[in-house]
């Protein structure tokens, strides 16, 4: 496991130990000095842990290490889940673009992520259409469930800020292609005179000096308010001040599949989300009703008049139970995982 308090394997963890009685073994992932010796800690944790396993289960961030888990799942008996939530090329090459796609290392991500999808004997990813692509690329014999991401438990329903005039717009992450925060610059240009808008925009990353000089390139400097990065924890704080908060407006094939991180917490927190129209979506959509507005791919100036149009949120119709009908969008994803994952290991699922 890359690292043990992320959301994703926290939650997966605890739906194993507190609603199948499963008892979770964690193999962490080694930080020792030197590759080599880092990768001989990894072995030995994996093989110690796997010791008597039904399942090893191979977390987000590992992919790397799925030809390793498969030949100790097998060796032990045990069946081999893999959760590709964050595949090895679309994180070097399409979300950071620390790596060119015609280069060695690009190939090789693609045939590590190609590898952990052939050796999963379940394999889990986020949405409906990111499982439908990783079935129309790979052919896997095993079944790919979506598994969806889902808000913390720190997200909750929000009560308004005090009534206010200028629209306030919260983004917050890396700045990476991902996000297209250059297309929000740009819609905020297109908007103008026709709507007093306020953005704060939380975090850092390799992109954000280049995002800073082309708000002041824009004339917007009065507009935008840079912040840096803060603890998950107080981005609360950050969300109930705001009217809007933004999803993902990247043009990649993931930007077009992910129901990201930012999306379900500020539908839980009861806000406005504005983000990129996608498939992935419709169950979220059902969920959040009016308080989920979607805009065209790669269009500034559906941004802009997604914003313009946006309410306060002192006037947007904000259902105090909406982050429990999120958790019931993912709740059901979760039992479809657990009936697959029986399917696989039935002498101890429900047992």
């Amino acid at each position: 496991m890359h690292d043990t308090g992320y959301p994703r394997n926290v939650r997966v963890r605890a739906h194993l130990e507190r609603q199948l009685g499963a008892s979770v073994v964690v193999a962490p992932r080694s930080r020792a000095a030197g590759r080599l010796r880092r990768a001989i800690e990894d072995v030995r944790s994996l093989v110690r842990g796997a010791r008597r396993a039904d399942v090893v289960l191979l977390s987000e961030f590992r992919l790397s290490h799925a030809p390793l888990a498969w030949l100790v799942a097998r060796l032990q008996g045990a069946a081999l889940v893999v959760d590709g939530f964050v595949g090895l090329h679309e994180t070097a090459v399409d979300d950071w673009r620390r790596v060119s796609p015609a280069s060695p290392a690009a190939l090789r991500f693609r045939v590590l992520d190609a590898a952990a999808v052939r050796c999963a004997d379940l394999y889990l990813i986020d949405t409906e259409p990111r499982a439908a692509e990783i079935v129309r690329r790979h052919g896997p014999s095993a079944a790919v469930v979506p598994l969806a991401v889902g808000a913390p438990a720190w997200a909750t329903w929000q009560p308004p800020a005090p009534p206010h005039d200028a629209l306030r717009v919260l983004y917050y992450g890396g700045y990476i292609p991902l996000h297209g925060v250059d297309l929000v610059v740009d819609a905020l240009s297109l908007i103008g005179a026709r709507r007093r808008v306020e953005v704060v925009l939380v975090g850092d990353g390799p992109a954000r000096r280049a995002v800073e000089a082309r708000v002041r390139r824009a004339g917007l400097a009065d507009r935008c308010t840079f912040v840096d990065a803060v603890p998950e924890g107080e981005l609360l704080a950050h969300i109930a001040r705001a009217d809007v908060v933004l999803g993902v407006f990247g043009s990649s094939a993931k930007a077009r599949g992910v129901v990201a991180n930012k999306v379900w917490q500020g539908l839980a927190c009861g806000r406005t989300v504005v983000t990129q129209r996608s498939s992935a979506l419709d169950d979220v959509r059902c969920a959040a009703g009016g308080l989920l507005v979607q805009t065209e791919p790669a269009s500034a100036s559906s941004i802009a008049d997604a914003l313009v149009g946006a309410p306060l949120a002192h006037q947007a119709e904000s259902p105090h139970d909406v982050a429990e009908r999120l958790e019931s969008v993912v709740q059901r994803s979760y039992d479809r995982f657990t009936d697959h994952l029986s399917a696989l290991v039935p002498r101890r699922v429900h047992s």
